[in-house]
């Protein structure tokens, strides 16, 4: 088609002179093969410092689990020696305190001493303690419990003991008489008696030593609580 322009030309508007020719322009080519092998180049060797990872973690696991078995036996061993120790350190405690008062302990064998009685004679004598439950007593003051309602859980306290092993000379009711005379000569003594809270008869039983009939026994004498 003839296009024909009757404006002037000093009116007319002017086209620049250099059009863009879209079918002239090349798009630059861009190595797409080059850019596709290094994007799986790359995710190959994440994939593989991944990999390497789990395998040196798996391998410290397994090392570390190995290392924990052929710890435990000693880990055992730590437990029950410190378990040992705990009670080592109870009973050295203990016998720490007897020595603080080892001027009044010293008083308390000689009073012993003065206390034995004709027939009677100590084979054993040892210290010990342990802890035991007694009920709690209600706070003065405090309201009874309803029937029905949990009773409270009992305190425990350190209970602890001097035991006197020995054996008398007497059968029978002889020997029976002369351990219950033993007995009353100690709590008659202030001297002995002041720490403790009673003294009872434990076991007592008919043996022979050397041919002659003997009558042993184990008495409690039962320290007061702090």
């Amino acid at each position: 088609m003839i296009e024909i322009n009757l404006l002037p030309e000093e009116n007319r508007k002017k086209h620049s002179s250099a059009r863009m020719n879209i079918s002239a322009m090349s798009m630059p080519s861009l190595p797409i093969i080059s850019i596709a092998m290094w994007a799986v180049a790359a995710v190959l060797i994440v994939q593989l410092i991944i990999f390497a990872v789990g395998v040196m973690g798996g391998a410290t696991f397994k090392s570390l689990k190995l290392e924990y078995k052929a710890m435990l036996p000693k880990k055992l061993e730590t437990e029950k020696l410190k378990v040992q120790v705990d009670a080592t350190n109870k009973k050295v405690s203990a016998i720490d305190e007897l020595m603080v008062k080892r001027f009044s302990w010293e008083k308390k064998l000689n009073a012993l001493s003065d206390s034995m009685i004709p027939g009677i004679w100590l084979t054993q004598l040892r210290y010990d303690e342990k802890l035991t439950e007694v009920p709690k007593s209600r706070e003065a003051g405090a309201p009874a419990k309803r029937r029905g309602a949990s009773k409270p859980a009992p305190e425990k306290i350190l209970s602890r003991y001097l035991v006197l092993q020995g054996a008398a000379s007497g059968m029978g009711e002889e020997g029976t008489a002369l351990v219950g005379r033993f007995i009353k000569s100690l709590k008659d003594d202030p001297e002995f008696y002041s720490d403790f809270s009673d003294i009872e008869l434990g076991a007592i039983k008919r043996e022979k030593m050397d041919d002659q009939e003997i009558m042993t026994f184990e008495i409690t004498c039962f320290f007061r609580a702090k």
